[in-house]
């Protein structure tokens, strides 16, 4: 079970370092896009899968890696299950609401 944890974050990390780099250089050359362009771009196939395979790589990432640091740090059982069950509800609401927002931009 740890091996697929720790290979899972290994992959994410290594998948969100390119995609993060790429996410920097589009928002640096945000400002030479006009408001249309941009909608334009996160209304395309690529845009929108990029941004909901980002965001569930992203989130999924996050959670593992906030697991790991609740499972060093806090020894009680109870609480630990706690704080892991509510960061991964709190991940999961998170991952929704980006879809929702994503939805509202391009959607409308």
């Amino acid at each position: 079970m740890y091996i697929n944890h720790w290979k899972i974050q290994r992959l994410s990390a290594i998948i969100l370092v390119p995609a993060m780099f790429y996410l920097i250089y589009y928002l640096i050359n945000l400002s030479n896009l006009s408001y249309n362009d941009v909608i334009t771009d996160l209304s395309s196939l690529t845009g929108v899968l990029y941004v909901v395979l980002l965001s569930f790589v992203l989130f999924m990432h996050s959670s593992l890696g906030i697991e790991t640091i609740l499972e060093d740090y806090v020894h009680n059982a109870y609480y630990q299950k706690f704080f892991i069950s509510l960061s991964k509800i709190i991940h999961v609401i998170l991952f929704l609401i980006t879809l929702v927002c994503l939805y509202l931009v391009v959607g409308a």
